[in-house]
């Protein structure tokens, strides 16, 4: 107890910096260390101290650093094995980190006093559960580790940072604006190209993986960007400025050619009408009995044998109105990958319903589970993709109790939150709590046909939607964070 009095100490913001002379020293102590051991790191340690120490105190412009290099950042692999997103991932660990510090610090600040808190907790840990059963630890529990840091950088500590319609504003300002630099860049650059389908890939480089990941985070933004302008009364200019850089990212979008993007646009407009009209439990039935009734169909009598492709005419296209026709005659080699590997992930559910295969373990698993019939020319998969349903890899992954955890969230999210939409007073609050659900309806489309909540783009907003929606629920209840 006394060393944690000592670290409380410490790290208790106030005016002076505490034990100087302790400083002074360990810095002289530092230095002679570098010079005597030829290890110029040692002195670094001093100053990687004073950060830490400023970061604790104060991480706000660290924290809306981290928000504007979402746009902005971009893949760095080690490995074939290991990567990272710079420059947010690592500033997103280092925030986790001053979360944990504040939870020792001061502990009251930092607890489960939500029904969202506890459906998160429960999440994380099955996927700890479902990571010691994992064919590959090392990668279940590295997916383990990020998962828990995307948690308490955007959940915990947005719920901390962004707890105002005021702070939200200015959040959204710190994103919008690089994500529209990044749009106006591969605009420019397709231009060249003549918007031609075949090099879209090329021009979102190197900020988005690909053209799905583009036009995704802007289908998950734009939402805010409607916040943002609702926010803006008489400021004409201002208004102006966030009506042209919807255009630039409607632009971006078209000229994307993502079709899950155009649906996901189309089922956040839906969602705007659905939760003001208090539809949305309705709505969820409805998509419910949808699914379940398609999958009794398809897995009925191997009914699903009879969509098998062409093995020959399912090939790339290179115009997206061929493209388009293709996907109707099930011929797209994209859409018909992904179906080679949907059923490949029902055969695995089966092998393993309970735990599944681990967290983050479906690439190096699934090719002895894979029907021959639908194999196409990119089935080796030599990009290590994932199996593009992020339901169905949360079922391969972590078992059936994995999906019905997180499809328990995420409903309880939704229903939640359009409950604490009607209940709220304040109209800024209200519009947030709008945005924030229509953005998740936006993520949770996307992701019938992609797995996007693990990358950098997109899953921040997945925890800073339910952080936006949270901090409203407290305001209201009285018991808002300061």
């Amino acid at each position: 107890m006394a060393a944690i009095d000592r670290i409380r100490h410490l790290i208790r913001v106030q005016p002076d910096f505490p034990d100087w002379g302790l400083f002074i020293s360990a810095t002289g102590i530092c230095i002679l260390a570098g010079v005597y051991l030829s290890a110029p790191a040692w002195m670094v340690l001093p100053a990687l101290f004073l950060f830490l120490f400023w970061m604790v105190r104060d991480y706000q412009p660290v924290y809306f650093l981290l928000l504007g290099t979402l746009p902005l950042s971009f893949e760095y692999s080690f490995s074939e094995s290991l990567g990272t997103d710079l420059p947010s991932e690592p500033l997103m660990l280092l925030l986790a980190g001053v979360v944990i510090l504040r939870a020792v610090w001061r502990p009251g600040e930092i607890r489960i006093h939500h029904l969202f808190d506890g459906l998160l907790l429960v999440h994380v840990s099955w996927i700890a559960a479902t990571a010691v059963f994992a064919e590959i630890p090392l990668i279940a529990v590295k997916f383990l580790l990020a998962k828990t840091w995307y948690i308490l950088a955007f959940y915990t500590l947005g719920r901390i940072m962004l707890n105002n319609p005021a702070r939200w504003e200015k959040a959204v300002w710190f994103v919008l604006v690089p994500l529209v630099i990044t749009h106006v860049i591969a605009l420019i650059r397709f231009r060249s190209y003549g918007f031609a389908f075949a090099d879209v890939n090329r021009v979102v480089t190197p900020f988005y993986r690909n053209h799905v990941t583009f036009a995704a985070l802007a289908v998950v933004l734009l939402p805010y960007a409607w916040f943002l302008w609702q926010r803006l009364h008489g400021r004409l200019l201002l208004k102006g400025l966030v009506a042209g850089m919807v255009l630039v990212l409607l632009a971006g979008v078209q000229f994307s050619y993502t079709r899950a993007a155009y649906v996901a646009l189309l089922g956040g407009v839906a969602a705007f009408f659905l939760i003001r009209w208090r539809l949305m439990k309705p709505a969820i039935g409805v998509a419910l009995i949808l699914a379940v009734t398609f999958l009794g169909s398809m897995v009925r009598d191997n009914r699903y044998l009879d969509f098998a492709p062409d093995y020959n005419k399912t090939v790339t296209h290179y115009e997206f109105s061929d493209l388009v026709n293709a996907t109707y005659k099930l011929q797209d080699i994209s859409t018909m990958e992904r179906v080679y590997r949907w059923i490949a992930g029902f055969y695995m559910v089966g092998e393993r319903p309970w735990t599944g295969f681990g967290p983050n373990n479906f690439y190096e698993n699934y090719q002895s589970f894979t029907a021959r019939a639908f194999r196409t020319y990119v089935s080796d998969n030599p990009e290590r993709s994932g199996i593009h349903n992020y339901y169905l890899m949360t079922t391969v992954e972590q078992g059936i109790p994995g999906l019905l955890i997180y499809l328990g969230l995420i409903l309880t999210v939704l229903l939640a939150g359009e409950r604490v939409y009607h209940r709220t007073r304040e109209p800024h609050r209200k519009a947030l709590v709008l945005t924030a659900l229509c953005s998740l309806v936006v993520i949770h489309l996307l992701q019938t046909m992609n797995d996007l909540v693990e990358t950098d783009k997109v899953g921040p907003f997945f925890f800073l939607n339910m952080a936006a929606i949270v901090g409203v629920d407290l305001y209201n209840r009285g018991k808002a964070l300061s």
